[in-house]
Formats: structure tokens, sequence, C-alpha cells
């Protein structure tokens, strides 16, 4: 299990970060010469044979050489080590290079097609060429080849830039099938439907895209954790002895292999503020030492002992599971006991609720003011950060 985060956190664990740019900087350059000579040899066919859809398909092949270009800087950057204006590195940059191959990949698809849709008011008579068919038969391969190997690659050094960039070539070998098998009906029936395939062709690298645009965007903006990674450093956390209970986990990204963890420990309240700092240590080094995390605990001590903390707590977890049974509590504690009793907790919403938390707030106090009508409550609605547990 440990190993599969591992891979899943950062990479191979035998691949360092330098290692791991010169894979990605290798992947790009092998993209780039494959997507020269696919373009050249596509433009040759095209303008020999009149086929706007092979010179959609070969300018689809140019657009791929930017995008490995971008790749590649994106790789570079991303290598960076840590300097004073960005503390954190610059791993990020791997995504923005996603961002701008994505919003290429677009432009070109609505620029060809037009071109096609030119194509298909006025159409044009185009040749049928064995050396055509060859050709788009080869690209076929030679994009098969560099999906397999960019797939392969990618899922070694946990890349999502070089995974879509393995898709993007998977789409291609669609694209030029769909291109080859529209320039053999046509050379068998005499219908044409050049244009069509052209447009379809620019239609479906429009399409991925905008889904590419979508994919390096998320992390950008801050992804849910895995359940399998949050279950891991949760269950890491609890083997310590004394840790109770965890909470308010938090997984910052701040590009492959560059995550910061952070989270809350509930610790025995009566436990030594010494021996609670060495249990809390220990428990960072060894999330650090599974997960290639840098990992920050937040010390929470609680009661297990002080019946009338227990009972109030039993009380207020009864009312928030008649409220709502997904609705959770944490850091309860009484902060004050006399002259009148104050209690504090934090209140998870549940996912997906849409309801103004302080709404919330308000119906847990009215409704432990009915069963404790001296208990003022302090309460803090949390947002969930990872995916629920159970």
């Amino acid at each position: 299990m440990t190993e599969t985060i591992r891979e899943e956190i950062i990479n191979n664990k035998n691949i360092d970060s330098k290692e791991r740019g010169r894979i990605g900087v290798r992947s790009g350059l092998i993209g780039i010469f494959c997507n020269i000579v696919l373009f050249v040899i596509k433009m040759i066919a095209g303008l020999l044979g009149g086929h706007i859809s092979v010179l959609v398909d070969a300018f689809n092949n140019l657009t791929d050489m930017a995008s490995s270009v971008v790749t590649l800087a994106g790789f570079k950057i991303a290598g960076k080590p840590a300097d004073k204006e960005h503390p954190y590195g610059h791993g990020r940059m791997e995504y923005i290079a996603g961002q701008i191959v994505s919003f290429v990949i677009m432009i070109v698809g609505a620029t060809l097609l037009r071109s096609s849709i030119e194509k298909i008011i006025k159409p044009e008579p185009v040749i049928f060429t064995i050396t055509a068919v060859v050709i788009l038969i080869c690209s076929i391969g030679i994009k098969l080849w560099m999906w397999g190997y960019n797939r392969r690659v990618g899922k070694r050094i946990s890349s999502e830039t070089l995974i879509a960039t393995a898709q993007d070539s998977f789409n291609d070998c669609i694209a030029t099938t769909a291109v080859l098998v529209s320039m053999i009906i046509e050379a068998a029936t005499g219908v044409s439907i050049d244009g069509w395939a052209g447009a379809g062709v620019a239609a479906f690298i429009i399409v991925s895209g905008i889904i590419s645009c979508k994919e390096t965007m998320s992390p950008l903006l801050g992804n849910m954790p895995s359940k399998e990674i949050t279950d891991e450093i949760t269950r890491l956390a609890l083997s310590e002895e004394n840790i109770i209970g965890v909470h308010d986990l938090m997984v910052h990204d701040y590009g492959p292999g560059r995550r910061y963890v952070s989270l809350h420990a509930e610790v025995p309240a009566n436990m030594g503020i010494m021996a609670a700092h060495d249990l809390i240590h220990k428990a960072e080094n060894k999330i650090r030492a599974a997960t290639d995390c840098d990992v920050t605990i937040h010390m929470d001590p609680v009661e297990r002992d002080d019946k009338e903390t227990l009972r109030l707590k039993a009380l207020v977890s009864r009312i928030l599971y008649t409220m709502d049974k997904k609705l959770r509590l944490h850091d309860f504690r009484i902060i004050q006991r006399e002259p009148s009793k104050i209690i504090s907790f934090d209140v998870v919403i549940p996912e997906g609720n849409r309801e103004d938390p302080s709404s919330y707030v308000d119906r847990i106090k009215d409704a432990i003011k009915l069963w404790e009508p001296d208990i003022e409550a302090e309460i803090t609605a949390d947002r969930l950060f990872v995916k629920a547990t159970g």
C-alpha cells in the first residue's frame, strides 16, 4: 500500500527530481522530432493529392510539435530548485505548460475547422495516391508507438502531462485513421467527403483541447486528494499509540513530487507537553518517510477521562446525527465551567451540501439549548479538504 502511495505522490523511489526532469525533456525531444517528420510528409502528401483532411492532420502534428516544445520547456522550468521568490519550487510550471498546450490545440483546431468548412462549400477534386495511403499508415504506426512510450514513461514518473500527451497521440491515431478511411471511400465511390473528414478531425482536435484544458486546470485550482493517499496518511498517523484521531487533513500540491501535508492529531489532554511533542515528531517522520511529502502536524489535546466532557460530547454527537447522519465533530472541549459553561467544537459540513454553514451552526446551537439551556456553544463550521472515509 505504501509503495502505491509513493508512486502516486511523487514517482518511482529510484528516480530523483533531476532524473525525472531528464526523462521529461527526452520525451519532449522525441515528440518534437517525430511530429516534425509527420508534419513534413503529410504536407507533401496533402499538397500533391489536394486532400484537405490530410493537410488538417498535418497541421495537427505541427500543433503536437508545439505542444512538445512547451512540454520540454515546462519540464526544464519545473525542475528548477526553490529560490527566494518561489520557496515551494517551480513544479506547477508543468501544469501551466499543459494549459498553454491546450489553448494552442483549440486555436489550431478552430482554424482548421474553418478551412474544412470552406472545402465542404466549394469541394475540389482530389487525387488518390498510394504514397498518401502509405504515409498515413506509417503515421498511425508512429503515433501508436508514441502513445505507448509516453504512457509508460508518464506512469513511471507520475507525470500527468506525459500521460495526457500519450492520450493525444492515441487521439491522433483515430483522427488519421478517419482521414485514411475517407480517402479510400472517395477513391472507391467518387463521393467527396474530404471536407467532412477534415471538419470531423478539426472538431476532434478542439474537443481534445477542451478536455486537456480541464485536466490541467484542476491541479492548478487545487484537487481533492485521492482517498488512497489520505487513508494511508491517516493510517500512519493512527499507528502511533497515543494519537487518538486525525482531522483537518490537507494535501497541498506544488507540482509533481512537491506535496505538503498538514493535519491535526488528537492526543490525550493529560499527556505531558514534551511527550506529546515527541509523539507528533515521530508521526511526522513516519509519514514523511513513507510518502516523500513534507508533513506538519498540529497537536489537539482531547479529554478522555472527564465525565462531563464525555457526556456533553455524546449529547452533541446525537444531535448532529439526528440532523444529518453525515455530520462529524472534532476538537470538542469545555473551555469554561464557571460561572456559566461554554463548550467549543468544530463541525464538518457534508460533501455536496449547499446549505449555508452559518445556518447549520444556528440549528445546532438551538438544539443544544433545548437539552442544556445553561450551556453556550462556540461552533466552527469546517470544510472537508479530503474525501470522506466513512
